[in-house]
């Protein structure tokens, strides 16, 4: 989904855009037109933009709730935790086989854990967006959500501490760990260079900024998506993903100091502007 999610951003911070400035910008990036011009008639088909003038586009409703479940989760390590865990139970028949894997998944992508088939649990409250997924899908009846503070049996286990619900083993944190170790790699051996190429040029070309800006935006909403970003008590002890994330936030940040105020793309970073 990696270039659909960032077509529907660059769609949901315009009123509309012409065909050709999103190819524009995604050519920069090595996609062919014709790959763009697909996945726009592909949008239009599921309704999540409408253009009402030949080549120029507009992000619908549909469009909009699309992003937002593709988007990035809130960076949960700034938060606190207030100690009351949200659980989802699910009942979804096989005659709605379909509809139950895009919830499963759904729930996934959010961050819960499965703690048992059909019981999903998350520390942090999101549960506007699980709605949001309910209804999307049209599954009210089938679910049922509750939130507590405590569990009487065998709840989710900090580290360190033994139990049948370890917090690594519903989240799987080995693996997310390595991603994020994979990605401090590939920022000190690789990207660094190229980000330090452009910050030394002088003639650099806002597009080029631009581009940076969503490749490493793309790499921290998958990161944040792969991430539960749970309470530092369930965390292993090496753990990199507050260290990795914060490098990428200042990189990204530097890139939007980047971006003149005056440019077209200043529009896409208003928001993200300290």
């Amino acid at each position: 989904m990696t270039v659909e999610k960032q077509l529907l951003y660059l769609l949901s911070k315009k009123v509309e855009m012409e065909g050709k400035e999103l190819i524009n910008i995604f050519e920069e990036m090595n996609y062919t037109p014709q790959s763009i011009r697909n996945i726009l008639s592909k949008f239009k088909g599921m309704s999540y933009i409408t253009s009402l003038e030949r080549g120029i586009y507009k992000i619908t409703p549909s469009g909009l709730d699309a992003y937002s479940l593709y988007s990035k989760k809130d960076n949960f390590y700034t938060k606190h935790w207030d100690g009351k865990w949200y659980l989802v139970f699910l009942e979804i028949p096989e005659t709605l086989r379909r509809k139950r894997d895009a919830f499963r998944k759904g729930l996934l992508q959010l961050g819960f854990g499965m703690l048992y088939k059909s019981v999903y649990v998350y520390p942090w409250d999101i549960i506007n967006k699980v709605l949001n997924l309910v209804d999307s899908l049209e599954i009210e009846d089938y679910i049922t959500i509750i939130s507590s503070n405590e569990f009487l049996l065998n709840g989710i286990v900090p580290e360190g501490r033994a139990g049948p619900n370890t917090a690594s083993s519903l989240w799987n944190l080995e693996e997310i760990n390595t991603n994020y170790k994979n990605i401090q790699i590939w920022l000190e051996n690789e990207y660094k260079t190229k980000f330090n190429s452009l910050i030394k040029d002088n003639n650099r070309n806002p597009l080029q900024v631009f581009t940076n800006f969503l490749t490493l935006k793309e790499k921290r909403d998958d990161l944040l998506i792969a991430d539960p970003m749970l309470p530092a008590e369930f965390l292993p002890g090496s753990w990199l993903g507050t260290t990795v994330l914060f490098s990428i936030d200042k990189l990204i940040q530097t890139l939007i100091t980047l971006i003149p105020e005056n440019s077209y793309y200043s529009s896409f970073v208003a928001d993200l502007r300290s």
